[in-house]
C-alpha cells in the first residue's frame, strides 16, 4: 500500500482523534463524584443487574467512533492498494492510460532493430496491463502531433488496428507542441487512475535543453497522472546526412554556370569511406561525387557546377547512398532561371561631354552586360536619364537601378509597388542625393492598404574622410573594406578575393545610413564600420542600397575586380532568388501566385505524387496565395488553368540527424521535481517495471464512504441502547419497589 499524501501528518491527526474519546472517557470516570441519595439506591439495585451489558456497550461504542476517526484521517493521506485490493475495496476502478509515441524520423534509425519497432514492443508490454473497463489514449508524436485513439475502451483488436502500419514521419519532434497535446488528452480521461506515458528514443537534442514552458508542461503532467518516461533501446548504424544545400554563387541563367554545395556530416561513431553524393535536376541525376573518408562529427562540403539552361523554377536535389537513416540522405532547393534579366539603369547625372566613361552609369553597365564570346549576356542594362524615368514602364523590367539620382518624388509609389511585387531595386549614393526625398518617400509609401518602409536605413548625410580622419592612423586618406562578418551569399562572395584584392577598393566618402532593424548589412567600410552595402526585403522584392557611388567620384570600387562579380551575382540574387521557396517538415507556407483571384483553385501535388484542388487564400491584401501544409520530404507543384507552375522545396529538419541519446543519469536532472519515473532503457519486461511501479489505485473515497456509514451506525446503536436500558431500568426499578413493599408489609 502506498500514500499519495504525508503519513506523518494525517497520522498524527488520527492518533490524536483516535486518542481524544478514549481520554474522555477516562477522564470523566476519574473525576466522578459519590453523592448519596436515598431514591437513587433504589436505582442503583436496577443498574447493577446490566451493569456487564452497559460496559459492553460503551465499549462497542466508544471503538465505532474511534474506527470513524480514523477512517477519515486514513483517507486524508490517499492511500493507494494494487489492483486485487482495489477491486476488492474500491469496486473495479478503471484506469485511464495516454499513450505518447515519439514518430519523429529518428525512430527509423538502426541497422539490425529499428527504433519504432522497439517502441512499438514497449507500448505492447504497456497495453498488456491494461483491463476492458480501462479507457486508452494514444498519439503519435512530431512536430504536430497525431491522435489515433482518444478515450477508447480497452479491446485488444481495436488496438491492434489503430497501430497497424504505425512508421516514423519526415519531421522533428516538436516537445512543447507534444506536451501541451498530451497535457490535454488526460484532462479528458475520466477514469480513477491516469496514466501517462513517453515511449520516445530519448534524444539529447530533444531532451537536454527543455525550455521553461516545457518543464512547467512537463511538471502539470507528473501532477494529473502517473508519469512514466519509457525510453528506448539505442540501436547502432551508419548515418550521414546532408545537413544543407542550396545556391553558392554563379550565374543561373543560360550560358553561366552556377555552383550549389552540399554540407555532409557523419554521425556515425566510425568512419564513413564509401558513400556518393549525387545532384539532381528535376529528378535527374546530373553529376555525382564519391565523398572520400569523412571522420566521426566531421563535416565536408561538397561543390556541384552546372549550367541551368532552361527558364523558370529549377528543382535541385542532392542524394547519398542509402544508410541506416535514409530520411536525412536527401535535401532539395528550388531556384529561378530566367533567359535574360533586364535592367533599368538610371543616370542621375549624364555626362556632359564625349567622354562616356564620366556618365554615373557607365562603369554599373559594364559591369551588368558582361557578354559572353559570340553572343549577348544573360543581363540587358537599358540607359535612362532622370528625365525620362517617369514615362519607362516599370513592369518591362526585373532590376531598376538608381545611380546618384537626386529625388524620387514622382515615382516612389510605382518604384514601392513594384519592389512589393517581386522586383528588385538598387540604390547608389552620389553628391546630388537629397536626403529628405528618400527618407520621406521611400519610407512612407502605401500597398494593398499597408505601409511599406522600401528604404533599408534612413540617410543621415554625407561623410568625407578628412572629416574622421582623427581616428584613423593606418589609413592614408581613405577607407577599406572592413571584416567580412555577414553569412550573406554577397558577403560570401567578397569573402573569397583576396586580401589584397578587397583592400585595393579605397574608399573617400560615404552615405551615412541608420540601417532598420530588419535590413541586413552585407559589407561595411574599415575603422567607421559603416554599412557600404545593406539589403531590405519587402514583399516578394529585394532592395540593394550602396552608401558609395556606382562611379569613381567617391571611391575606386567601380574599376575594382570585386565590382563586376559583386554586380552579376546582385543580379542572380535579386531575380533568381534561391533559397526562397525552401521550407522544412511541419511549416505551413502560403505560396503566393501571381495572376491569380483570390478564391480561384488551383491543383496541388505532393512528393508522393497524389493530388487535390485547393482554393487561393489573401494572406496579405491584393496576394493570392495557396496554403500548403509541408507534412512531407520533396517538391510540392502549384498548378493554375492557365499553365502557370510554381514549385517549393520541403526539408527535413537536420538536427534530428543527431540520433545520440540523453543518459539517464542527466535525464533524469532535466526532469527532476516532475513526479515522472524513468524506465531503464535496458528493461526486459516493461509490463513487470509498471505493475511494480504503480501507485495504485486510491481508495480514500471508499474510506470515507465507510466513515459515514459507521457514523450513522454508532448513532442508532446509543440511540437503541439508551431506550432499552431506559425501559428495562423502568421495570427493574418497579420490580424493586414492588418487593421492597413486600417485605416491609411482612415485616409489620
Amino acid at each position: 500500500m502506498n500514500f499519495l499524501n504525508s503519513t506523518a501528518l494525517w497520522g498524527g491527526l488520527a492518533a490524536v482523534g483516535v486518542a481524544v474519546p478514549i481520554i474522555i472517557h477516562l477522564l470523566h470516570q476519574r473525576h466522578r463524584r459519590r453523592t448519596d441519595w436515598a431514591a437513587m439506591e433504589l436505582l442503583r439495585r436496577a443498574l447493577v443487574i446490566r451493569s456487564g451489558q452497559i460496559r459492553l456497550e460503551d465499549l462497542l461504542l466508544l471503538l465505532l467512533r474511534c474506527l470513524v476517526l480514523a477512517l477519515v484521517a486514513f483517507a486524508l493521506v490517499r492511500p493507494t492498494v494494487e489492483d486485487k485490493t482495489a477491486n476488492f475495496l474500491a469496486g473495479e476502478q478503471s484506469v485511464g492510460m495516454v499513450i505518447a509515441i515519439d514518430a519523429s524520423y529518428s525512430m527509423a534509425y538502426g541497422k539490425h532493430e529499428k527504433r519504432m519497432d522497439a517502441a512499438m514492443s514497449r507500448v505492447s508490454d504497456i497495453l498488456s496491463t491494461a483491463r476492458p473497463s480501462d479507457s486508452v489514449t494514444i498519439v503519435l508524436l512530431g512536430d504536430k502531433p497525431r491522435t489515433l485513439l482518444r478515450g477508447a475502451n480497452y479491446e485488444e483488436q481495436r488496438i491492434n488496428d489503430a497501430l497497424k502500419g504505425v512508421q516514423p514521419f519526415p519531421e522533428s519532434l516538436n516537445i512543447e507542441r507534444s506536451l501541451k497535446e498530451v497535457s490535454s488528452l488526460i484532462e479528458e480521461l475520466e477514469a480513477s487512475v491516469i496514466e501517462c506515458y513517453f515511449v520516445t528514443d530519448a534524444q539529447e537534442n530533444d531532451w537536454k535543453n527543455l525550455s521553461n514552458q516545457a518543464k512547467a508542461d512537463l511538471d502539470a503532467i507528473g501532477e494529473a497522472s502517473n508519469l512514466f518516461l519509457v525510453p528506448v533501446q539505442l540501436s547502432d548504424g551508419e548515418n550521414l546526412a546532408v545537413m544543407k544545400f542550396g545556391y553558392s554563387s554563379g550565374s543561373l541563367g543560360p550560358g553561366g554556370t552556377a555552383r550549389f554545395t552540399a554540407e555532409i556530416k557523419n554521425f556515425d561513431s566510425q568512419p564513413n569511406g564509401g558513400s556518393v553524393a549525387t545532384l539532381l535536376i528535376d529528378g535527374q541525376p546530373e553529376s555525382a561525387q564519391r565523398l572520400g573518408t569523412i571522420e566521426p562529427g566531421e563535416t565536408k562540403v561538397v561543390s556541384f557546377f552546372t549550367s541551368l539552361d532552361l527558364e523558370g523554377k529549377a528543382k535541385l536535389s542532392v542524394s547519398l547512398s542509402p544508410d541506416t537513416l535514409r530520411q536525412d540522405n536527401f535535401r532539395h532547393t528550388v531556384v529561378e532561371a530566367q533567359k535574360q534579366v533586364r535592367i533599368l539603369c538610371v543616370d542621375g547625372e549624364p555626362a556632359t561631354s564625349n567622354n562616356e566613361n564620366s556618365s554615373e552609369i557607365f562603369w554599373l553597365a559594364k559591369a551588368l552586360e558582361l557578354k559572353q564570346a559570340g553572343g549577348s549576356g544573360p543581363v540587358s542594362a537599358i540607359r535612362i536619364n532622370l528625365r525620362d524615368l517617369e514615362a519607362e514602364t516599370f513592369e518591362d523590367f526585373d532590376i531598376i537601378a538608381l545611380a546618384n539620382v537626386s529625388k524620387v518624388d514622382q515615382v516612389s509609389g510605382r518604384l514601392t509597388e513594384f519592389v512589393s511585387e517581386g522586383g528588385g531595386l538598387m540604390i547608389f549614393a552620389g553628391d546630388l542625393i537629397e536626403a529628405e526625398s528618400y527618407n520621406t518617400n521611400l519610407r512612407e509609401q502605401e500597398v494593398n492598404e499597408q505601409e511599406v518602409n522600401l528604404l533599408p536605413g534612413k540617410i543621415i548625410e554625407t561623410v568625407s574622410f578628412g572629416e574622421e580622419s582623427s581616428t584613423n592612423e593606418t589609413n592614408e586618406g581613405f577607407w577599406t573594406l572592413g571584416p567580412i562578418q555577414s553569412g550573406h551569399v554577397l558577403a560570401k562572395l567578397a569573402e573569397k578575393i583576396p586580401e589584397e584584392g578587397r583592400n585595393s577598393a579605397r574608399f573617400q566618402r560615404y552615405l551615412k545610413v541608420e540601417p532598420d532593424a530588419n535590413a541586413t548589412t552585407i559589407l561595411s567600410l574599415s575603422e567607421s564600420s559603416q554599412p557600404l552595402l545593406l539589403e531590405k526585403r519587402v514583399g516578394d522584392g529585394t532592395v540593394l542600397m550602396f552608401t558609395t557611388t556606382a562611379d569613381r567620384a567617391w571611391s575606386n570600387l567601380a574599376v575594382q575586380p570585386l565590382f563586376p562579380i559583386l554586380m552579376q551575382q546582385a543580379v542572380t540574387h535579386m531575380t533568381s532568388r534561391p533559397g526562397q521557396n525552401d521550407f522544412l517538415v511541419g511549416d505551413s507556407p502560403k505560396l503566393p501566385v501571381s495572376g491569380q483571384e483570390v478564391g480561384a483553385s488551383v491543383n496541388l501535388t505532393a512528393p508522393d505524387g497524389s493530388s487535390r484542388q485547393v482554393t487561393l487564400t489573401e494572406p496579405n491584401p491584393g496576394v493570392a496565395a495557396c496554403p500548403i501544409e509541408a507534412d512531407d520530404a520533396g517538391f510540392f507543384t502549384v498548378e493554375t488553368d492557365d499553365s502557370l507552375t510554381i514549385s517549393l522545396a520541403v526539408n527535413v529538419d537536420p538536427g534530428e540527424s543527431e540520433t545520440r541519446g540523453i543518459q539517464v543519469a542527466e535525464w533524469e536532472q532535466v526532469v527532476a521535481g516532475s513526479k515522472s519515473r524513468i524506465i531503464p532503457r535496458e528493461a526486459k519486461n516493461l509490463a513487470e517495471e509498471v505493475k511494480e511501479s504503480r501507485k495504485g489505485m486510491e481508495i480514500s473515497r471508499t474510506l470515507l464512504i465507510l466513515a459515514l456509514a459507521i457514523f450513522i451506525l454508532q448513532g442508532f446503536l446509543a440511540k437503541l441502547f439508551t431506550n432499552r436500558m431506559t425501559s428495562e431500568s423502568k421495570s427493574n426499578l418497579e420490580e424493586s419497589l414492588r418487593k421492597d413493599t413486600l417485605a416491609a408489609a411482612r415485616r409489620s
